[in-house]
């Protein structure tokens, strides 16, 4: 049974649905920054006539609703978030890991771009209303890189 209850964000109104329901709770208890398929392979498990479409049309749907974030990294690829408060993202370009931290007010904000300058090699940056990804080589890979070369 599909409960009708009407769900209005940004002037647009959306039917909950349990595949919508389902796909939100999947991405907001799974801290690592979900792909659309590996969001429909987990969503398979509890509703296993899911579909693949049905999956990217509620993801898309729950973005632009502003439920979840969406993080195109590297290759293109889209990942989504659940933590939707202002934050930053790092994301390795070798090994492909996408870590938060959090951005509490604007001048912390500067202060741990600065930081992150620092510690992590950031090739290129994207700034959005919600998040900041930052796109580098991560410490891990780098040292990696430094045995491979020896």
């Amino acid at each position: 049974m599909i409960i009708d209850i009407i769900i209005a964000r940004k002037g647009t109104e959306v039917r909950y649905s349990k595949q919508r329901s389902l796909i939100l709770d999947i991405v907001r208890s799974n801290p690592v920054h979900p792909t659309a398929e590996w969001v429909y392979e987990q969503a398979r498990k509890e509703m296993p006539s899911i579909g693949i479409a049905t999956v990217y049309r509620n993801l898309n749907a729950l973005t632009e609703m502003g439920a979840i974030g969406k993080i195109t990294g590297v290759g293109g690829i889209d990942r989504f978030d659940g933590n939707i408060s202002p934050h930053f993202h790092l994301q390795c370009t070798e090994c492909g890991r996408l870590i938060d931290l959090p951005a509490k007010d604007p001048q912390a904000a500067f202060w741990l771009k600065q930081m992150i300058r620092d510690l992590f090699s950031v090739e290129d940056e994207n700034v959005t209303v919600t998040t900041t990804l930052l796109q580098g080589v991560c410490n891990d890979c780098m040292a990696a890189e430094e045995v491979d070369a020896n």
